[in-house]
């Protein structure tokens, strides 16, 4: 059985989740945000919003967390460079396993979507970043009207390994859910940009998770992906490294 304990590849996952926080605190103080705009009934069907007038480009975050950790609030950090960069900054927050389950927690999304389809500050390019859970879930929503560009960071593609796991005692996935929820069984040509990365340093599980989605996509006839390992970077710190090459204040 494959391995899916992100832990295991540091040494200090308590202190990098915990500076995560301080660096989001500290963003939520020094830039101007609409905080837990409610896009459906749920408490946690919320996001928050750091708003440029005029934004050509507004990016979408989902956060992981094995779909039953983590608030959008601990990844607050990454809006500076995306504010730098002209991009506004969306923080997506959906219900967590075991509360709801996949097919709930994929719906809520979905709705989420809708919702800022028909927001006046949404702009005409939206770029959705998902990482880990929060990539299977931004790769389930390439078909959505309102995605021009999908950057998947350290995601799940195949849940079926999940279900041999520990992380299945919150999530209790059908062999239906299995099916209708993994991208890789998706034979979608969608015809837009979707970039794909994991760290070096990351769990093989994941490397493979990656590896393998892009393959299919590929056998799908996708003209439009790409698949990259991210040198020196693991699970935590894919997103400042892929920050850091991608949106750099000019």
């Amino acid at each position: 059985m494959q391995t899916y304990d992100n832990a295991t590849t540091v040494t200090n996952e308590n202190e990098i989740l915990i500076n995560f926080k301080k660096r989001s605190l500290a963003c939520y103080k020094n830039h101007l945000c609409i905080r837990d705009i409610q896009y459906a009934a749920h408490k946690r069907s919320s996001l928050d919003l750091f708003r440029l007038d005029q934004a050509k480009t507004t990016v979408i975050f989902i956060h992981g967390g094995y779909w039953q950790w983590c608030n959008k609030s601990d990844f607050a950090f990454i809006a500076p460079q995306l504010l730098n960069k002209n991009c506004q900054c969306v923080l997506l927050e959906y219900d967590l396993a075991p509360s709801s389950c996949m097919q709930e927690i994929v719906t809520q999304i979905r709705q989420a979507f809708d919702f800022m389809l028909e927001q006046p500050w949404i702009s005409d390019e939206v770029i959705v970043i998902g990482h880990s859970a929060g990539a299977h879930l931004g790769a389930l929503m390439q078909d959505h009207p309102l995605v021009s560009k999908t950057i998947l960071l350290s995601g799940i593609y195949d849940l079926a390994p999940i279900s041999a796991t520990p992380l299945n005692e919150a999530l209790k996935l059908s062999e239906q859910e299995i099916q209708h929820y993994s991208p890789i069984t998706r034979n979608q040509i969608f015809n837009k940009s979707c970039e794909i990365y994991c760290g070096d340093q990351e769990l093989a599980a994941l490397k493979w998770q990656s590896e393998h989605y892009y393959q299919q996509r590929l056998k799908n006839g996708e003209q439009h992906t790409q698949h990259m390992l991210i040198k020196d970077s693991n699970h935590y710190n894919i997103l400042d490294h892929y920050l850091d090459q991608h949106f750099q204040a000019e």
